[in-house]
């Protein structure tokens, strides 16, 4: 395994910033890839850099993701519908083959998806961690085939952000190897610049924000170690939401905790209309349920953010905690929610649309909450809690458990149900960063 890696030369190298060198890169049309610890800023910065590139030189940007539920999170979409790639090729098949498939292939989607190869002028792929090397190679290849140009990614410029020590691609089996987008031959042939986000915003804590970055490598010894067997606790408090690594461990918890609370159960069903593909799409990686379960007194989160004019504050952040007040009779157009800090407020619906610029295209709209008591690492992914009570005694895969503890934005908001054996790091996403930096 590679030595000990902790992010880098954190000494001053240039004048300017990370942020800015990043800027200066993607308006320059260079490839580039952004990266830093969890908390660094990573998503903000890249939507903050998409509106300069549309709202500058009016070019056509596709915003996607690896997930579904990182899709939603950066509001775009999966690279699969976007680009019309079905399951991607099947593991030994040559990319000529899955391509004269997919040509085989009338559905519509694929048809639309090729179009957008062809107009794309920029691609964002976020949470690059989780999309496999074979697609990628595969995309690189569509890319250069359809627009006739045997550049890397026939001449688009792409843009890719996350974080390599968080979560992995889905791999078959835990005998097979991850295949990391790092080691593609499309990767390779992109030329990626690599900027790095040093300054942690999620935490202001020095030494938990110490405590992070080595846990972030596997180095939990010493007085990290010490730091965070500390935050071990038996008894935490009922409405601090869980962290767990298993839907079926947060379905049991929600449902226990909705049931001892007193008074009738209210079901609201979300408002769906368009094509059942991509409604089945919209509720599978929502944050949001279709079927939302509520009672007077439910913990709940907050899954968009929403402003109010003349409000100096948000109204509500996605992430943010409260709790249901009396639920109206019938109630079909808002939902008194408690905040933390006392004020109530009335939250109405939200419409979410499988791809904003096409009216046709599914619409699913639904009160912008889910019960909080309990939720996997993976939903977590992009969220900042105050506090959470996190079991990740089955925590497998290379990153999840940094994922879980690093979504907690004070050290004393952090608690563990047990310490655990041991921490999964990928020696390979080091030895990346090692080299690349």
């Amino acid at each position: 395994m590679p030595g000990p890696w902790t992010g880098g030369d954190t000494s001053a190298s240039t004048v300017l910033p990370p942020e800015d060198q990043f800027r200066l890169a993607v308006h320059a049309g260079k490839n580039c890839f952004l990266t830093g610890a969890g908390g660094t800023g990573k998503s903000t910065l890249i939507r903050a850099v998409v509106d300069e590139i549309i709202n500058g030189r009016q070019r056509c940007v596709y915003v996607t993701a690896p997930t579904g539920v990182a899709a939603l999170n950066i509001g775009g979409r999966t690279l699969h519908s976007c680009f019309g790639l079905l399951t991607g090729p099947a593991p030994g098949q040559s990319n000529e083959d899955y391509y004269r498939q997919l040509k085989r292939d009338r559905r519509p989607s694929i048809r639309a998806g090729f179009k957008r190869v062809v107009l794309c002028d920029v691609l964002v792929i976020d949470e690059i961690s989780m999309l496999p090397g074979r697609l990628l190679d595969f995309l690189e290849f569509l890319f250069r085939r359809l627009r006739g140009n045997d550049q890397p990614f026939g001449g688009c410029q792409v843009i890719t952000t996350g974080d390599f020590l968080q979560l992995p691609p889905v791999r078959r089996s835990e005998t097979e190897p991850y295949d990391w987008a790092f080691k593609s031959r499309a990767w390779a042939a992109g030329g990626f610049q690599v900027f790095v986000l040093k300054t942690v915003r999620r935490q202001d804590d020095p030494a938990f924000v110490r405590a992070l970055a080595d846990f972030r490598v596997g180095q939990v010894w010493g007085e990290t170690a010490q730091i965070l067997q500390a935050r071990v606790r038996s008894n935490p408090p009922a409405m601090m939401p869980r962290l767990f690594t298993h839907n079926r461990q947060v379905n049991h918890w929600n449902d226990f905790q909705l049931s001892e609370l007193p008074g009738a159960e209210t079901i609201l069903h979300a408002e769906q209309a368009g094509p059942e593909p991509q409604l089945a799409f919209l509720r599978k990686n929502l944050l949001t349920p279709a079927a939302l379960h509520l009672k007077s007194g439910a913990l709940v989160m907050f899954t968009v953010n929403k402003n109010e004019p003349g409000r100096q504050e948000p109204l509500f952040v996605n992430g943010q905690l409260g709790t249901v007040e009396a639920i109206p009779p019938g109630a079909t157009d808002a939902i008194p929610v408690r905040l933390q800090h006392g004020e109530v407020i009335s939250v109405e619906r939200f419409t979410w649309h499988f791809d904003k610029s096409d009216e046709t295209s599914a619409r699913f709209s639904q009160f912008p909450l889910r019960l909080a008591w309990a939720m996997t690492v993976h939903k977590a992914q992009g969220l900042t809690l105050d506090a959470a009570y996190l079991d990740i005694r089955a925590a497998r895969e290379p990153g999840q458990a940094y994922v879980a503890v690093s979504r907690v934005r004070t050290l004393a908001g952090l608690n563990f149900k047990e310490w655990f054996k041991g921490i999964h790091v990928s020696p390979e996403a080091i030895e990346f960063y090692q080299e690349a930096i």
